[in-house]
């Protein structure tokens, strides 16, 4: 179970904003395949959409292979919005961006695979449920590491998966998005860093499918979904029976984090512009390639 957990750990990514000072939140890479290339992958940054709403660039830190230093790569998002290499689900409530990256060799990175993702066909075929537990590493502001990226692995379980939509409103850059949205509730604390992490069904799961027990232990575990943050319970009147004046409660987090289902980056992987890109990526794409200059972008 530990090479399992640390395998999950090394493939987040710390995001910090233009100078790699303030760090803004946690990402992962999603590698889809290439359909130029046989048994090769297409790398993608997942993150929430809230981390990375209106910053030009973004700094990526990645734990070395070799060395004690990170390895930081700098996005210029404003570019990879025009050439249209950066991606956001129609539906503007769903906190999720994709952006394009290249797989560096000096870099100790784990792209998740498309099969990993739980879709809604795959939690309508394998019986997982309230109550079982998940994992996500995530960025701890106050602890990051200085020569190779820590991710504290946090441990939770599935708190709700409701069938109709969940009333949101939260800030994105500017923006003050109202919606209802189709989520995952955990029984854990998402901390400021975490959002964008990768949620995964833990690895000591265990299911039967037809009388026949199944294991992630044998595969790598199911991406559920990414952190959005916590869900706040918000201030409500409390009337006290012996007549006291109505008061606040719970108007900080409520213990209960938020998840966009890993369907929803399906979704956005799925659509005709995103499919098309890939189609021409996928000739040019190189086995890896060198850590770029700090002004560098993917081509």
């Amino acid at each position: 179970m530990s090479d399992v957990v640390s395998s999950l750990a090394s493939a987040v990514i710390f995001l910090f904003a233009e100078g790699g000072q303030q760090p803004l939140g946690t990402a992962f890479i999603v590698g889809c395949p290439n359909p130029e290339r046989e048994n090769l992958s297409v790398p993608f940054i997942v993150t929430a959409k809230h981390v990375v709403a209106e910053q030009h660039r973004v700094v990526g830190r990645f734990s070395p292979r070799e060395g004690s230093r990170p390895l930081e790569v700098t996005y210029d998002l404003d570019e990879l919005r025009r050439v249209g290499d950066f991606w956001v689900h129609p539906d503007r409530g769903v906190d999720i961006a994709i952006f394009r990256t290249l797989h560096y060799r000096e870099a100790n990175q784990l792209a998740i695979d498309l099969s990993s993702l739980a879709t809604k066909e795959i939690l309508g075929s394998y019986p997982i449920h309230v109550g079982d537990n998940v994992i996500f590493p995530s960025l701890l502001v106050n602890f990051m590491g200085t020569a190779r990226n820590y991710p504290v692995v946090r441990k939770g379980s599935i708190a709700l998966m409701p069938d109709e939509k969940v009333p949101m409103r939260y800030q994105s850059g500017k923006e003050v998005v109202v919606t209802q949205q189709e989520v995952i509730l955990l029984n854990a604390t998402a901390t400021p860093g975490a959002s964008g992490s990768p949620v995964f069904l833990a690895p000591e799961s265990e299911f039967k499918v037809g009388g026949l027990a199944l294991s992630t232990r044998e595969r790598f575990p199911f991406l559920l979904g990414v952190i959005h943050g916590f869900y706040a319970a918000l201030p409500r009147e409390i009337i006290e029976n012996n007549g006291a004046a109505a008061r606040g409660f719970f108007s900080e987090n409520s213990g209960i984090a938020i998840v966009f289902p890993a369907s929803r980056i399906r979704e956005i992987m799925e659509s005709d512009g995103f499919k098309s890109r890939i189609k021409q990526l996928g000739a040019q794409t190189p086995r890896a390639a060198p850590i770029p200059s700090p002004t560098s972008r993917p081509r």
